[in-house]
């Protein structure tokens, strides 16, 4: 298998999407027959029809000679306002639910999720060592991929080896593992199963099942509609009506959830391969992954909390008790022979006759998905992007002011990321502060803005990174107060800087603020492009020729790319864009690729790229939802 191409993970999830929806609206349909079926059963007048439309039959035994005879049920079933009324009914029971149950997930991301399982958020403070090193892990594999650091979650009740990731984006994202996993897994055998997760949120495949979360819910809600019925005592005559309703909605909700477990297993399971793959290609450990696989197989994956089921598709393995006759049916996940086979690049026969032990286990000296790790366009290292962030993570201060994961540390690391060199104009921004947030505040983000200084600009996203989850706990008027923050900082010198730009709409993004929505146009899309790549060319590039050059050269390779001219400077303003950016969101994933490409193509022309190029460019991909991995000290020669 080649390496991972974000993009073509992004189509394929906007494929199973819209495969998604169908089946979704068959089984809708099926079930509303089958509900408008039960009723004429129970309730049903009966009818024949006219020659003018349809009668009530009260004495079936006198039926007009020019009626044409029908059977009453026949008659009754094909009753359009009845199975319209039924229809309106039950779909809406069902799509108010759907809805419902993502917008519940929409706000609160996968957190939501993850404290639905019984999850307990991992403290930063934590004393204990397994939990430490998980946490170490999981900012390390996210550092190096591009994203921000996740929340991290562990089912402490749940003794079987399994994790999940789960989230809207990159930025509200969480992992959790069980207790019996972080227990049983040595450090590399964790990083494979985390870096299983991050290519499940790098892939887009975590919104997707977030999506496919909901979608079912509101199959679900017939089943539990039917079981309060059920429960009904009193009505007299009409007790036996409802409660055979009653029995009707569970029995058809049932079959719905059975249907909707095999949807949910065909989309799921050849995800689960991809993201073994990015795993093993980032990592370049295959044996990591297979030996937590090869451990999962000895100790099981099951999940015990009662709503596993609902959330089965999630997990890293199968935590789902299945009849054995339709475990394949429903399987969520590949087999883990099979899993193990691609992986350790080894016959399926062997994998099932081995005789090795989980804790002895020495993998193949190559892997059938060994390859490049293909994001944002650029074929990267995966060990060594992990070095640069394991290098990155040591350096930071064990105790400081500024802890990048907490919310006031966090605001500390945004604003010292927005101070300036000149000393004038930091004595602005430090009175800013003072008044804004007081003097303690000032005086973490001078202490923050001085180890930046120390460390090198190429530690400015890394700790972005590590700072915008913690973000997300603020509320919103204290979300305002930090973006308004954030621009008298900016506005302190007069001028708007690349970095300056680049920070400003990062940090809209991670406090949630509203994105506009546009309606998109060829002729204005092309201009967003132009805009943009223009932006890019003159960061990199003082000199005005060479900007243009590298202009030229991006626009070769952009869509509606070709000769449209360099824009003037004064189009190149913070508000033109934010609005390109996010028209450029909305279009399908294979157009933001050749965007993004285009990106790449601008800061590479000149044969080296620069911290405001890198800055843009992670503003550019994460605005498009796409991983954009640190540039390693080396690349700017």
């Amino acid at each position: 298998m080649s390496g991972m191409d974000f993009f073509g993970a992004q189509t394929r999830a906007r494929r199973n999407s819209r495969w998604l929806v169908l089946w979704f609206a068959l089984a809708v349909c099926a079930i509303i027959l089958i509900i408008h079926l039960g009723v004429v059963l129970l309730i049903g007048p009966q009818t024949a029809f006219t020659a003018m439309g349809v009668m009530t039959v009260t004495h079936p035994g006198v039926v007009p000679a020019h009626v044409p005879r029908m059977t009453p049920f026949w008659s009754a079933f094909f009753d359009w306002e009845r199975l319209g009324w039924t229809a309106l009914l039950v779909g809406g029971v069902i799509a108010v639910a759907s809805l419902w149950k993502i917008v519940q997930i929409s706000r609160k991301g996968g957190a939501f999720i993850a404290f639905e399982l019984g999850g307990r958020l991992v403290a930063r403070e934590t004393s204990l060592a397994e939990e430490r090193r998980l946490l170490n892990v999981v900012d390390e594999m996210s550092i190096a991929a591009g994203i921000p650091v996740p929340q991290v979650f562990v089912l402490d009740e749940e003794k079987g080896m399994n994790a999940f990731a789960a989230g809207m984006t990159p930025s509200d994202s969480v992992i959790a593992v069980t207790r019996g996993l972080l227990e049983r897994c040595d450090r590399d055998r964790l990083q494979g199963v985390i870096g299983h997760e991050i290519g499940h949120i790098v892939s887009g495949d975590s919104r997707l099942n977030l999506r496919l979360i909901g979608v079912l819910h509101g199959i679900l809600a017939l089943t539990l509609i039917g079981r309060i019925l059920l429960r009904i005592r009193d009505g007299g005559k009409e007790r036996a009506v409802v409660f055979l309703l009653g029995l009707l909605l569970v029995l058809v909700g049932s079959i719905g959830v059975f249907f909707g477990k095999i949807i949910k297993a065909a989309i799921s399971r050849e995800r689960e391969y991809l993201a073994d793959a990015f795993s093993v290609q980032f990592t370049r450990n295959p044996d990591g992954l297979a030996g937590a696989l090869r451990l999962m197989g000895g100790f099981g994956t099951r999940i015990e909390h009662p709503r596993a089921e609902e959330a089965s598709h999630l997990f890293f393995g199968d935590g789902s008790r299945r009849i054995p006759l339709l475990a394949r049916l429903f399987a969520t996940h590949p087999p883990m022979e099979k899993r193990i086979s691609r992986i350790e690049n080894i016959p399926l026969a062997q994998v099932q006759k081995s005789a090795k032990s989980a804790a002895g286990v020495t993998g193949a000296a190559s892997s059938a998905v060994m390859g490049e790790v293909d994001l944002l366009g650029l074929d990267l290292s995966g060990p060594a992007q992990i070095a640069y962030a394991q290098g990155f993570l040591a350096s930071l201060p064990a105790e400081s002011g500024w802890d990048a994961h907490r919310p006031g540390g966090a605001l500390a690391v945004i604003y010292a990321l927005l101070f300036s060199e000149a000393p004038e104009i930091r004595q602005k921004q430090l009175a800013i502060l003072t008044e804004r947030h007081g003097a303690a505040m000032a005086e973490n983000v001078r202490d923050c803005a001085a180890w930046l200084t120390a460390h090198g600009a190429r530690s400015r996203l890394p700790l972005l990174d590590l700072a915008i989850p913690a973000l997300a706990a603020l509320s919103a008027p204290d979300k305002q107060v930090c973006m308004q923050c954030a621009n008298a900082l900016i506005r302190a010198d007069g001028r708007l800087s690349p970095s300056e730009l680049a920070l400003a709409h990062i940090l809209k993004s991670a406090l949630g603020l509203p994105r506009a929505r546009h309606v998109l146009r060829t002729e204005k899309l092309a201009a967003d492009i132009s805009c943009l790549l223009a932006l890019l060319a003159k960061a990199g590039n003082p000199d005005d020729a060479a900007a243009r050059a590298a202009y030229q050269h991006a626009m070769e390779r952009a869509p509606f790319g070709g000769d449209t001219p360099f824009p003037e400077s004064g189009a190149l303003k913070a508000e033109a864009i934010d609005a390109a950016l996010d028209r450029i969101a909305q279009a399908v994933p294979r157009f933001r690729q050749r965007f993004l490409a285009a990106c790449v193509a601008a800061v590479r022309h000149d044969g080296k790229i620069t911290v405001a190029e890198s800055e843009l460019l992670r503003a550019f991909a994460q605005s498009l939802d796409c991983p954009a991995p640190p540039l390693l000290p080396d690349e700017d020669k």
